[in-house]
C-alpha cells in the first residue's frame, strides 16, 4: 500500500496526505484479520477440545450396564511403577516395587525432593503411572469408577484443603446422603470429636471463606477425619503430622494403629520418625528410586550408621634396664 502510494506521489497523481490517509485506513481495516490470526492457535486448540468432549459424550456407556467389581480387601501391589507430575511425562519416581497385604503400615521416607508426594498421588489414582502398574486385589483402578474408588480410598494431602461448608460436609467429603454416625466415627478415630462438638454449632460449624477460622493443626485433624470417613481400605497420609503437636501427634498414632487392627492398609509420607512409629515397614525414596524397603526396625539400622569411636591401644609397662654382667 504504501509502495502502490509513493509511486502515485511521484506521478503527481495524488498528494502525500492522501498515501499516508490511505496507509492509515487499510491498517484500520486490516486490524480485525490479524487478530484473528494472531489468535488462531488458541481457536484451533479450542476445536480440538471441543472435538474430543463430543467423542467423550458420543461413546459414553450406560453406567447401568457397567460390571462393578467388588470393594479391595486383601492387598495393593506396587511392580516397577514410574510417575510423575500432572502434564509431564518424564517420571521423577521410578522402579517402586512393593506389596502390602491388609493390616499392614508403610512409612515412605526420604530427603526433600525425592519424590514421595509425587509417588503417593499416584497411588491413589490422582495421576496415572507412566510404567508398571498399581493393583488392588489383582485389579488396576480403571475398573472401578471414580465413585467406588472414593469408597475404599482415603487420602490426606500435603497441602490440605477445606471446603466452603460444614464440618460435617467437609468430613463426608460433601456426600448428599452421609450417614451421621458414620461422620461421628471418623472424628473419633482421628480424636477430633471433642474439639467438634465445642465449636459454635458443633459439627453444623460452617467453616472455609467467611466461616469459622481454625488453626493449621484444627484443620489438619478435620482432614484426617476425612480421610478416615467410611473406614477405607486403603489411607494414604502425606505429612500428616506436620501441623501437630505431641498430642496431635499421640491421636495420629492411635489412629493409624487403630486402622490397621481393623483390617486397613495405611501409607504414610513422613519427615518425622515420630509419624511412622505405628507402622510396620519402611520404604526408603533416593533421588526419584527406592533405595530399601522392608520391616521398619531393620531399614532404620541401615539408616544409622553407628559412631566408630577410635580405639586406644593400652601402654606397655617399660622393661626395666639388663644389669651388665662383670667383666
Amino acid at each position: 500500500m504504501l509502495g502502490m502510494g509513493a509511486w502515485l506521489v511521484i506521478q503527481q497523481e495524488v498528494t502525500s496526505g492522501v498515501m499516508i490517509a490511505s496507509s492509515i485506513m487499510s491498517s484500520r481495516a486490516l486490524a480485525p484479520v490479524e487478530q484473528a490470526v494472531s489468535q488462531w492457535k488458541g481457536f484451533l486448540a479450542a476445536r480440538q477440545g471441543l472435538a474430543r468432549l463430543r467423542r467423550v459424550i458420543e461413546n459414553k456407556t450406560d453406567a447401568n450396564n457397567v460390571m462393578e467389581l467388588p470393594l479391595p480387601h486383601q492387598k495393593i501391589d506396587l511392580d516397577g511403577v514410574a510417575c510423575g507430575p500432572v502434564g509431564i511425562r518424564q517420571p521423577i519416581v521410578q522402579g517402586i516395587s512393593f506389596s502390602l497385604a491388609a493390616g499392614e503400615g508403610l512409612g515412605v521416607i526420604g530427603k526433600s525432593g525425592s519424590g514421595k508426594s509425587t509417588l503417593s498421588r499416584s497411588i491413589v489414582g490422582i495421576t496415572n503411572a507412566l510404567t508398571g502398574s498399581i493393583r488392588f486385589d489383582g485389579s488396576e483402578l480403571d475398573q472401578w469408577s471414580s465413585d467406588r474408588i472414593g469408597q475404599f480410598i482415603g487420602f490426606l494431602p500435603q497441602d490440605i484443603q477445606l471446603f466452603d461448608g460444614t464440618v460435617a460436609e467437609n468430613i463426608s467429603r460433601f456426600k448428599e446422603d452421609a450417614n451421621p454416625d458414620d461422620v461421628i466415627e471418623a472424628a473419633k478415630i482421628a480424636s477430633v470429636h471433642e474439639f467438634i462438638t465445642g465449636l459454635p454449632d458443633g459439627y453444623n460449624t460452617v467453616i472455609g471463606t467467611g466461616g469459622y477460622a481454625l488453626s493449621g493443626g484444627q484443620r489438619q485433624r478435620i482432614a484426617l477425619a476425612r480421610a478416615m470417613y467410611g473406614e477405607p481400605f486403603l489411607i494414604v497420609l502425606d505429612e500428616p503430622n506436620s501441623n501437630l503437636d505431641s498430642e496431635g501427634e499421640a491421636c495420629l498414632t492411635h489412629a493409624i494403629k487403630l486402622m490397621r487392627g481393623r483390617g486397613k492398609i495405611v501409607i504414610v509420607i513422613a519427615h518425622r520418625p515420630s509419624a511412622i512409629a505405628a507402622v510396620d515397614k519402611v520404604l526408603v525414596l533416593n533421588e526419584g528410586r527406592q533405595a530399601a524397603f522392608g520391616p521398619r526396625d531393620e531399614v532404620m539400622k541401615q539408616l544409622v550408621t553407628p559412631v566408630q569411636t577410635p580405639q586406644v591401644k593400652p601402654k606397655q609397662p617399660a622393661k626395666a634396664p639388663q644389669k651388665q654382667g662383670a667383666a
